[in-house]
């Protein structure tokens, strides 16, 4: 029908000023508002990650890659009750998935960028009633997964952004918002360790080693994640009797001279200014160093890192390694940035 092609060419107009609007105030979306003839906007997301620290590169960093997904929790505002849309559509743990493809829109709001993620569901609306919206990253495929215990698991590294759990809330949105903007935040901790040889080894020795791996021993690797509540409330909870060895990802390249890098992501200690993570109190880490050229001259070292390292959640720590034939030493912690 010719009414019908004319809501679908505004839509679309909509969606180009959109994907064209650079360096805008959030108010440019915010903005935007239903059609003329009273025709509802469907939910839509873009999501973008916080930066801080300029050096980051990806999902476990500042970045989208091709069909993450992120998942959505709407509620009466400022409450906990989930809100049901005009469908009678329950609105929890939406997905919604970035495809490089098809859905490349780009929009930038002080220096963060974000990208539309589409909803392979149903089509949601929201009302003229402001609601609250929780995201998360990444998405769990649980229907009946409870908002307040959402699983956090860094006890396998092998893919950093399948445990680079991340979180945004939006409050005093209704159907007025075309577009919703959700800016993400790392939960977690970043440790970077990169390693350069020193004294007693062989020339190139570390360089040259067949084999060359870091464990973290003892560390605290499952919890959950409350998403209403606040920073202050400390919303992690971490299962007690949850420890192993966790291995640190080797890097494909290190800084200017160094040999290798290691990252790891685990849980943190303090959550916003002083909360407490409950279950994983700050202490001694031990940093276990192994490399051989033949499996029957192993070197192995350790180094700690204190406990008044205290690890904030959504930061990065960077330790500089040298390694020795016997020894470890490592440079001071100069500063932990945001990631």
């Amino acid at each position: 029908m010719k009414n019908g092609k004319m809501r679908a060419l505004k839509y679309i107009y909509k969606l180009l000023a959109l994907s064209l609007t650079v360096a805008a105030c959030s108010s440019d979306t915010d903005n935007l508002k239903p059609d003329e003839d009273g025709e509802g906007v469907p939910l839509r997301i873009l999501a973008g990650i916080n930066v801080q620290a300029e050096s980051l590169t990806r999902a476990s960093e500042t970045s989208w890659a091709e069909n993450d997904q992120i998942g959505v929790y709407v509620t009466e505002n400022n409450s906990t009750t989930i809100f049901t849309d005009m469908n009678g559509k329950a609105l929890k743990n939406l997905k919604f998935t970035f495809n490089d493809g098809s859905n490349y829109e780009t929009f930038v709001n002080s220096h963060h960028t974000y990208r539309l993620f589409t909803s392979g569901e149903d089509k949601v609306f929201l009302s003229a009633d402001p609601v609250t919206v929780y995201g998360y990253y990444p998405y769990v495929n649980d229907l009946d997964m409870d908002p307040t215990a959402m699983p956090i698991d860094v006890g396998d590294q092998t893919s950093q952004e399948a445990i680079d759990f991340m979180w945004v809330k939006k409050g005093n949105v209704n159907n007025g918002t075309a577009a919703i903007e959700l800016l993400f935040m790392h939960r977690l901790v970043k440790l970077v360790f990169n390693l350069k040889q020193g004294e007693g080894l062989l020339p190139n020795e570390l360089n040259d080693a067949t084999y060359l791996g870091m464990r973290l021993l003892g560390q605290k690797y499952l919890a959950t994640y409350n998403i209403y509540k606040a920073e202050a409330e400390n919303p992690f909870t971490v299962e007690l009797a949850s420890t192993k060895d966790i291995t640190p990802k080797r890097m494909p390249s290190a800084p200017t001279g160094y040999v290798r890098t290691f990252e790891a992501i685990v849980l943190p200690n303090i959550v916003g200014n002083s909360a407490t993570v409950t279950n994983n109190p700050a202490i001694d880490r031990t940093v276990e160093i192994t490399f051989y050229r033949r499996t029957d001259d192993q070197i192995v070292n350790r180094f700690t890192i204190p406990a008044g390292t205290a690890l904030k959640a959504g930061y990065k720590y960077t330790f500089n390694v040298t390694v020795n034939a016997t020894t470890i030493t490592v440079d001071p912690l100069k500063f932990a940035e945001q990631w």
